[in-house]
């Protein structure tokens, strides 16, 4: 076979192999992780950046996708309750861990699903604006509003509520979440995973938060980055 044939045929077989080692191996790896000591830490939900740090009143966020939209966490509709707190998102890269971990012990008190509507967007919009560091990281990106969710909800000890939810990119296989009602969890404990790139977010009520330690822009370990001090008898 002629060279000029061979060389295209052998690095089209590289660009296969990297990504099927990539897409097969590499983004599904299940590394080891250290828990950091005391209950009073909230760990990090995901591997991947900070996206936001954000305020919650009454069961609203305010969500920077053009100017600030104040959209319902329809996550506490199905509770019946409305709780004060903070978000925090983490966006997961191409090269991030996409093991989602639970940020505190207790138990699994609700699992809600929302499908995409009408259809999942793409999140390049949040990869750019960190890549070129345009602030606020939410701004623009839709598939906040829009896209494939899943949440569980952990009653923490006290009966604080802490809820976690794992959002879809546009070319996602599926959300996993190994876990539902009536489940105990343990702080740092593996629960699932988000098929390629997607976000994951974290929300704190007031009555459990000390101090956020976390910022945006700043990237996280799921298990062992702390995203906060809470008060341990909440």
């Amino acid at each position: 076979m002629p060279r000029a044939v061979v060389a295209p045929a052998v690095l089209a077989c590289g660009l296969v192999g990297t990504f099927l080692y990539w897409r097969f191996a590499y983004f599904l790896r299940d590394p080891p992780r250290e828990i950091p000591p005391g209950e009073e830490q909230a760990v990090a939900a995901a591997d991947g950046f900070v996206t936001y740090v954000k305020r919650v009143e009454q069961g609203q966020v305010p969500i920077a996708v053009k100017g600030n939209t104040r959209i319902p966490l329809r996550e506490h509709v199905g509770l019946g309750v409305e709780q004060s707190g903070y978000l925090i998102g983490t966006y997961m890269t191409e090269r991030s861990v996409h093991r989602n971990r639970a940020p505190l012990g207790g138990e699994v008190v609700y699992r809600w699903h929302r499908s995409a509507d009408p259809f999942n967007r793409s999140m390049a919009r949040m990869a750019a604006n960190l890549l070129f560091r345009r602030q606020p990281y939410d701004q623009g990106c839709r598939y906040l509003l829009s896209n494939e969710r899943l949440t569980i909800g952990i009653r923490h000890t006290g009966g604080s509520l802490v809820l976690v939810t794992q959002i879809a990119d546009l070319w996602i296989n599926r959300i996993v979440a190994q876990v539902d009602a009536g489940d105990t969890v343990r702080r740092g404990q593996q629960y699932g995973l988000i098929r390629f790139g997607s976000q994951c977010d974290v929300f704190l009520p007031d009555v459990l938060v000390d101090t956020i330690l976390v910022q945006p822009g700043q990237y996280v370990f799921a298990g062992e980055t702390v995203l906060a001090t809470i008060h341990t008898g909440q």
